[in-house]
């Protein structure tokens, strides 16, 4: 009774058609692109600042939980509750709240509230020769600022300037009393948002935590101006093992703005195409980004054959259309698990994961499933991330999460055996990463983070969980909390 009369709450305060109880929104809420937990008792879409604060009072105040959400393209849980720990929850869709607050070039920064996708965000900013510093994931087009703020997300710029939480100036969060909370400058009175450490960094508090601490709804980020000249290279390599070399090397250099190694994993006895590296130098003239690629160029050595560079130039000319479908090219299911690691590590990283495939692979052979490893500079950071592929039934959020799909495949006696050994295969993962002390983007419920930190440190996240959400209502359960 108590979920029926606040459904009729949100629906007074949001309007009906923006809160959704049907089965089939439902169940597609309650899954992401690998997990899936029990169905939210509705799903609800604020569009403003107000409607957010008033829709998470009505549930909180009666111990129901907020279930953040921004494209949905979680593969860790990140909201989705796990069968064993799950509360009552409605899902908040923050896609709603996507409009672009204001772009400054004297200040140089862009504000927008969390639903906004990164392509509208670029879209807005390059009309005056402006970008973020770190300019958005592949996925841009579905993914929204602030799911990604609340995940960490890296690609474009992400050699050079870092990842997504690295570009941001300030934040509005809405906590689980639903009162606003104002981050950096834009905090300070007769201040406008320009500056993020202003005092303790509380805007860093509230990035990469999963939605744990609060709902995003507003983010200010740092924006610079796009160079007029552009490079790039790709290079094609006997093994991991020397791109690896190489594109270690591009990192420490800082001569990069996008620097991705991919290429399959070698596990059988077949033989299989070269692992390539594609690279992207910029400059304030093409002179300058000339010149760092060729200095690119001496980094790599003999060890890695130039080839025509299709990707990064397709990548850069069509920025958030590299990723169309949630299914690979082949339509076959997809699941990535990722490490971020110091440079120092990362071939350690590439042995790790290596080690765990071979030790499935006569499984993953009989069960069709393949594996590929891909490795992305972040700043002073590499993140390493092998994806398994397969042929398996597409769910709901493969259908309707970004463009429509072709059902790949329909179930087949080996799908739930295949299905278990992904399973096992990703948790294998994850222990070996914890060994090697790995950082992760996308916490969500999957990597342990509660486990691997310090008590601690783990101890002053919870007090501060606790003083803003005492009841444990917004995300429950993700990062260990």
């Amino acid at each position: 009774m108590e979920a029926e009369k606040v459904i009729a709450d949100l629906e007074s305060i949001l309007g009906s058609e923006h809160v959704h109880t049907d089965v089939e929104t439902r169940d597609q809420f309650a899954e992401d692109l690998f997990f899936s937990g029990p169905a939210p008792l509705g799903v609800i879409a604020p569009a403003s600042k107000e409607e957010t604060c008033e829709a998470i009072r009505a549930c909180t105040n009666v111990g129901i939980a907020l279930l953040p959400r921004g494209g949905g393209l979680s593969y860790t849980g990140g909201y989705v509750q796990s069968e064993a720990t799950a509360v009552p929850a409605v899902v908040l869709d923050t896609r709603r709240l996507n409009r672009i607050l204001d772009v400054n070039p004297d200040n140089m920064t862009v504000t927008v509230e969390a639903g906004c996708t990164w392509e509208a965000m670029m879209a807005a900013t390059s009309e005056h020769g402006l970008r973020a510093t770190m300019s958005g994931p592949t996925t841009g087009r579905y993914s929204t600022v602030g799911g990604s703020l609340s995940n960490n997300c890296m690609f474009f710029g992400s050699a050079k300037n870092g990842t997504a939480a690295d570009a941001v100036l300030g934040l509005e969060v809405v906590s689980a009393k639903g009162i606003v909370i104002v981050t950096g400058t834009g905090a300070t009175k007769n201040s406008v948002p320009f500056f993020r450490n202003n005092g303790p960094d509380l805007t860093g508090l509230f990035l990469n935590d999963a939605g744990a601490l609060g709902v995003k709804i507003t983010a200010t980020l740092r924006l610079e101006k796009i160079p007029d000249g552009q490079s790039a290279a790709s290079f094609s390599f006997e093994s991991f093992n020397t791109l690896i070399t190489a594109i270690r090397a591009i990192g420490k250099s800082g001569l990069a703005s996008e620097c991705l190694g991919v290429g399959p994993a070698p596990l059988g006895d077949e033989k299989l195409s070269n692992p390539t590296l594609h690279v992207v130098c910029e400059g304030w003239t093409q002179g300058i980004a000339d010149a760092h690629l060729a200095a690119i160029v001496e980094i790599v050595g003999p060890e890695g054959t130039a080839i025509d560079p299709v990707v990064p130039n397709f990548i850069r000319g069509n920025p958030f259309s590299f990723v169309q479908s949630p299914l690979d090219a082949k339509g076959r299911m997809q699941i990535w698990t990722h490490g971020v690691f110091p440079l120092g590590r990362v071939t350690d990283a590439y042995d790790g994961f290596m080690t765990v495939l071979k030790d499935h692979f006569p499984d993953m052979a009989s069960l069709d499933i393949d594996a590929s490893l891909s490795f992305a500079c972040a700043g002073p950071a590499m993140m390493v991330e092998p994806v398994l592929y397969w042929r398996g039934q597409a769910k709901k959020l493969h259908h309707n999460g970004m463009v429509q799909v072709e059902n790949p495949a329909d179930e087949d006696a080996k799908a739930e055996r295949r299905d278990e050994r992904i399973r096992l295969i990703r948790n294998a993962f994850s222990s070996m990463m914890d060994d090697l002390g790995a950082a992760h983007m996308q916490y969500g419920r999957f990597y342990s983070y509660a486990s691997v930190t310090n008590n601690e440190t783990i101890s002053l996240l919870q007090n501060i969980k606790k003083t803003l959400d005492p009841d444990k209502l917004i995300n429950p359960g993700v990062l260990g909390l």
